[in-house]
């Protein structure tokens, strides 16, 4: 990544409310769109040009304008969490204190530490409910990804998941002011 990378803060935390009111007017209207989850975890491992656009990809250029590999977003109502490098965190540092709390983790080269993360991601998804929103028809590929796999295969017995794939499309096909005048 380029060092002139610079994210729209007011456009990421105005496209996040978006995703996280229609989340709750679900909630409130019978759960149709995002089938009851309780937090939604998207995970992008190495970019594969080969592979095509996914909507992880759509995801985060959509929130942020950029594409940041071996990222994992999990989302709940109350915050977004994004387990990241410490090179892409340097970009992520100035969305903290918007409308929805943003907290960064930092991925090393610690095994042990990197382990730790996973499974703060992991318990931040089963206090958030039985049912995790993912990507179920997308094939990201690389270690990142193999490692939130082994480590989300830990509790896939105790949460359900459910494709979040309609849900994302719904809130991302309402253009905002700036789209339509682009």
């Amino acid at each position: 990544m380029a060092d002139e990378v610079s994210i729209d803060k007011a456009q990421f935390h105005n496209r996040l409310a978006s995703i996280i009111t229609q989340w709750k007017a679900d909630k409130r209207s019978g759960n149709n769109v995002f089938g009851d989850v309780g937090s939604i975890a998207v995970v992008m491992g190495k970019t594969d040009e080969a592979a095509g656009f996914h909507k992880a990809n759509a995801l985060q250029f959509w929130l942020l304008g950029y594409e940041f590999p071996t990222t994992l977003f999990l989302i709940t109502l109350e915050c977004i969490y994004i387990l990241t490098t410490k090179k892409k965190a340097i970009y992520l540092e100035p969305l903290k204190d918007g409308k929805t709390p943003v907290e960064v983790i930092v991925r090393g080269k610690d095994a042990a530490e990197n382990t730790a993360q996973f499974e703060r991601c992991l318990e931040i998804i089963k206090n958030a409910g039985k049912k995790v929103g993912v990507i179920k028809r997308e094939d990201s590929t690389g270690p990142f990804v193999t490692e939130w796999k082994s480590a989300f295969s830990e509790i896939s017995k105790d949460v359900e998941e459910v494709e979040i794939s309609p849900a994302l499309s719904a809130v991302m096909s309402v253009k905002d002011q700036g789209e339509l005048s682009a």
